[in-house]
């Protein structure tokens, strides 16, 4: 399993970000590999997101990113978002709450 990263920074309409992401999330659920999408708002700084991405494979994501559906989907975020910081990660550890006897 594969989970991208990515802190989007907003500079331009949210209402467009928030558009605009739907398309391209759309667009993301029917690539081969695509498990599941989430995205945060930070709570202090509004105009900054978390999107959380999880992936079968790294693999997946990487061919996903390179269609020419994501690419176009992608470029309309140019002037909204200021440059974005993706990145795949690993799961090394999780811990779920403990459940009361």
């Amino acid at each position: 399993m594969a989970t991208l990263i990515n802190e989007l920074k907003v500079i331009g309409d949210v209402e467009d970000f928030e558009r605009i992401t739907a398309g391209i999330t759309e667009y993301m659920r029917q690539q081969p590999g695509y498990v599941g999408h989430r995205m945060l708002r930070s709570l202090r700084r509004p105009g900054v997101f978390v999107e959380i991405a999880e992936w079968e494979k790294p693999e997946d994501h990487v061919r996903a990113v390179q269609s020419e559906g994501f690419r176009s989907r992608v470029q309309e975020l140019a002037g909204v978002i200021e440059k974005p910081t993706p990145d795949l990660y690993e799961l090394v550890h999780d811990s779920a709450p403990v459940q009361a006897a």
